[in-house]
């Protein structure tokens, strides 16, 4: 199963994202949530703490001007390389990261 949360800015997206995932790991469920918001908070929400969410490691290569994944890795080794274990199982991966804020 995919599940995708997309709404509007402070609807509580990252909250019930959350929420779910914890809850579908409990169940039993092998559960990665992959934060891709432009304010990465999945981490936090889902009780890791300050340190170990500012450790994440994300997954997009962002040297360059075009952001893109690493190569000739699979989705499982995407998984291993770059997700964090989180609470309940869950394992908690990072899109990208604002390196420094620009204009605009």
């Amino acid at each position: 199963m995919r599940v995708g949360i997309s709404g509007k800015g402070g609807v509580g997206k990252t909250t019930i994202a959350a929420t779910l995932a914890r809850l579908l790991a409990r169940r039993g469920h092998q559960v990665v949530a992959v934060d891709c918001d432009s304010d990465p908070n999945l981490a936090l929400n889902l009780g890791m703490g300050e340190e170990t969410a500012a450790a994440l490691r994300p997954l997009l290569d962002q040297s360059g001007p075009i952001r893109r994944l690493p190569e000739d890795m699979a989705a499982s080794q995407l998984i291993e390389r770059y997700g964090y274990p989180g609470p309940d199982g869950v394992r908690v991966l990072l899109a990208a990261r604002i390196e420094k804020p620009g204009s605009g």
